[in-house]
């Protein structure tokens, strides 16, 4: 049901953008929501401190080991294609298998360490994530999958590294 929702909500935007070829040469990266893997255009910083509910949380450093994590996607409450950008880092004393043995860890893995929001703040308030609040904002609009892969559009890898024993 979440892909079918979603999919309305990404046809409806991506249609809209399509009509205003705002899509056209995006930089377009891959994400998780909710289990979900989603797609989003990046649209850069943005000059304040801190805007609307949605939090992106970025594992370790933006797209260092896994696409970002959002909280929310178009169609729910809070959604806004402003980010407060949110970076995950294992706490003090805390390594990977910690967390690996946790029940906050994605089906996905090793693909994605987390793939829901809800997941991370449940890690962090067990004390095996800390997450740094830096106060930036980032603008980056949920769209569909076929148009993250539109043509010139610019696709972000969906490879990475293996997570280290503390990130």
């Amino acid at each position: 049901m979440l892909k079918n929702v979603f999919s309305i909500a990404c046809g409806l935007m991506l249609s809209a953008m399509l009509s205003t070829t705002a899509l056209a040469g995006a930089t377009t990266a891959n994400g998780w929501y909710d289990g979900e893997e989603i797609y989003y255009i990046l649209g850069g910083v943005e000059n304040v401190s801190s805007l609307g509910a949605n939090q992106l949380y970025i594992i370790g450093g933006d797209r260092a080991y896994q696409a970002n994590v959002a909280l929310h996607i178009p169609g729910e409450p809070g959604y806004t294609p402003h980010w407060n950008v949110n970076v995950v880092h294992t706490a003090l004393n805390v390594t990977l298998d910690d967390i690996l043995a946790s029940p906050y860890v994605s089906e996905h893995y090793p693909e994605a360490l987390f793939d829901d929001a809800v997941d991370i703040l449940m890690a962090e308030a067990d004390g095996l994530i800390t997450i740094d609040r830096p106060g930036v904002v980032v603008l980056c609009p949920v769209i569909s999958e076929e148009g993250a892969e539109a043509t010139g559009n610019i696709q972000l890898s969906e490879v990475f590294p293996p997570f280290p024993d503390t990130f």
